[in-house]
């Protein structure tokens, strides 16, 4: 027997690799840094001796060194984002620890290659899982009424329970600047701003009050609720019998258990920008791939209609969030660029391009004209501040007295550290002299009492430009504490083991309770709930229970899309394969925008993700079949 195993010429790297799965990064800091629980120990090993079985001894897949560099990227991921938030305290990274000392050094080292071999078997291994995969499965034609009904039988079990519907409280600021509420107790009046797209306060608003002039406001909440509802069901419908098409019936059923969970129906039972935003986020995305695909099967499917679809898709869905403008554009600019690559007429989609500037720059226009507030700058700014102010709480004498004197113009020195928080940068972008939040009454104090103010002045922008200035200086000459903030901010949309388990999974599920009293539209005397508060608990109760069935679990994660990114990424490489890198620019550009968020670990900041990586993955499993193909005529 042992013989046998003798014969494997990698059997040391594999024992290597179990090794170096077993440090830990221990809370509080310990030097003990093999103390896994034996439950893990023995889930790693299975997992080691599974690789082994497979590669070394079946022979499926040999381990290349595109599978090693991937390998590394997952490892370093793994790995270093246990290290920040081991023993993460409010203002300080404790877990550089263990990058001090050549004993720990070493020790991470070790967990960094044990992890990078296992990381890099586990792909080669689920590469020939894809191309088997693609082999077998053929196109399902999901029919779009079955579809379409499923969906919305699937939701309605989780929308009757909170109706006339729920307000995230981001809607009832928008209903307040809508109406423009009058908040008596503070002496403030709520004027119209941008901070939620103005675009949409105005589309929720003007359908709640056809609701509310027919019947009353419970209907207006409901019909706002029916409106959002057949639009995402009608969108989510078209993105399963894709997918069908595209990658088979396993694929399809699941893209089918996704859109139909809690996850999205959670959604749909609440008034907020994100129940559309990702609903057209899933649109334009499916458009921009059905261009992209179009040209591969030699322009058949590229008529006017695509063009006009795409157009549409983009408007909507860069106006349902602020930053989406930018994904909108730097794709259409790439599709531009592959679309000459390949020799493609090009003048419908430059049509698109100047028809879709032309439309926001009016829009633009108008929302200047009829002075509406645009949102602060610090909602983008609050990885930045989290790192400059990370400098100035731990090592300050690095900063000169005018860099300091730059710093207090935007967030004042004798509150940095009391309201810094390495996982949530709210707090920190409230200290900005500008503010559109407004989450608290203290805020609204502040403005009423003129301390802070909701617009910029060319004061307030030229003290911004410096503290960028004084941020990229500090950059420069502490660039490890940069990279390690920006990790640390981000350790649950990097890392999917170390995302936090919370059974609603940060969804929308019966919030807010209450409403609090600065956020209070004048209808909501008259907003009810149909059923009353514990019957809404146990619905809440078994929605938790859908959203642990471990497929739906696994989506929900928020590094989940990050992970599946970059694993299309490896595979759009080693297919060599410039078509299905194009079709992952959106999904670059989103999953790069959900590491600048304030709130680590927010679902809301990813489920758009999850609604596209699926039509990506769809897509790869379409170029893999088409490679197969060709291979088979070939021999």
């Amino acid at each position: 027997m042992i013989d046998k195993i003798k014969k494997y010429k990698k059997l040391e790297l594999w024992i290597f690799a179990v090794f170096g799965m077993g440090v830990i990064y221990p809370t509080p800091i310990s030097n003990d840094r093999f103390g896994q629980p034996f439950l893990n120990v023995l889930v790693n090993t299975l997992l080691v001796l599974t690789l082994f079985y497979f590669i070394e001894v079946r022979h499926l897949v040999e381990i290349r060194f595109i599978d090693y560099f991937f390998g590394l990227i997952f490892s370093i991921l793994y790995n270093f984002t246990f290290l920040f938030i081991a023993d993460e305290k409010p203002y300080t990274i404790m877990g550089t620890y263990y990058l001090h000392g050549a004993g720990n050094i070493l020790i991470t080292i070790l967990a960094i290659l044990g992890w990078t071999i296992t990381f890099a078997g586990a792909l080669a291994l689920c590469s020939f899982g894809c191309q088997k995969y693609s082999n077998y499965s053929k196109k399902s034609f999901f029919k779009f009424e079955r579809v379409f009904l499923v969906i919305l039988i699937s939701w309605s079990l989780v929308i009757i329970f909170f109706l006339p519907g729920q307000i995230s409280w981001d809607a009832l600021k928008q209903f307040c600047e809508f109406e423009g509420k009058r908040v008596v107790n503070l002496d403030f009046m709520y004027v119209p701003t941008n901070h939620n797209p103005w675009f949409v306060t105005l589309l929720i608003g003007s359908i709640f009050n056809i609701g509310n002039k027919i019947l009353n406001p419970n209907f207006g909440i409901f019909l706002v609720i029916l409106f959002q509802t057949l639009i995402s069901a009608f969108i989510y419908t078209e993105v399963v019998q894709f997918i069908g098409q595209k990658s088979g019936k396993i694929m399809g059923i699941v893209s089918l258990v996704i859109f139909a969970s809690p996850i999205f129906s959670s959604y749909a039972a609440t008034i907020d920008k994100s129940t559309l935003y990702y609903a057209f986020c899933a649109a334009f995305y499916l458009c921009y791939v059905k261009i992209i695909m179009g040209v591969k099967n030699k322009h058949k499917a590229l008529h006017t209609n695509d063009y006009l679809l795409y157009l549409l898709t983009m408007v909507l869905f860069s106006q349902f969030r602020n930053d989406a403008l930018y994904i909108s554009i730097i794709s259409t600019l790439i599709l531009l660029a592959f679309l000459v690559y390949k020799h493609v007429n090009i003048n419908k989609l430059l049509l698109v391009l100047l028809s879709f500037v032309v439309i926001i720059s009016g829009w633009k226009a108008y929302v200047h004209k009829i002075n509406i507030v645009p949102g602060a700058s610090s909602e983008a700014l609050t990885i930045p501040t989290r790192q400059v102010s990370y400098v100035y709480i731990n090592n300050p004498n690095s900063l000169t007295k005018k860099d300091k004197q730059i710093i207090n113009k935007i967030t004042p020195l004798d509150k940095i550290k009391k309201n810094y928080d390495i996982n949530s940068g709210d707090n920190l972008k409230n200290l900005f002299p500008v503010n559109t939040f407004l989450n608290n009454p203290s805020l609204i104090k502040e403005v009423v009492q003129g301390k802070k103010k909701m617009q910029s002045n060319s004061k307030i922008k030229s003290d911004l430009r410096e503290y960028l200035k004084v941020w990229l200086k500090a950059g420069l000459k502490h660039p490890f504490t940069y990279i390690k903030v920006y990790i640390a901010a981000n350790s649950f949309y990097l890392n999917p083991f170390a995302s936090p388990t919370n059974l609603y999974g940060s969804l929308f599920i019966n919030f807010p309770t209450r409403v609090p009293y600065y956020v209070e539209p004048n209808w909501v005397d008259k907003y009810n709930y149909l059923f009353n508060d514990s019957v809404r608990l146990k619905a809440r109760e078994f929605i938790g229970l859908i959203l642990s069935f471990p497929v739906i679990a696994f989506f929900l994660n928020t590094a989940i899309a990050t992970w599946f990114l970059i694993f299309l990424l490896y595979r759009s490489i080693k297919l060599r394969n410039l078509d299905m890198f194009i079709i992952l620019v959106p999904l670059i550009g989103l999953v790069g925008l959900s590491t600048l968020v304030p709130i680590n670990g927010y679902s809301r900041y990813v489920i758009g993700e999850i609604a596209i990586v699926l039509m990506a993955f769809a897509c790869m499993f379409s170029v893999e079949k088409i490679n197969i193909r060709r291979r088979g005529q070939r021999g």
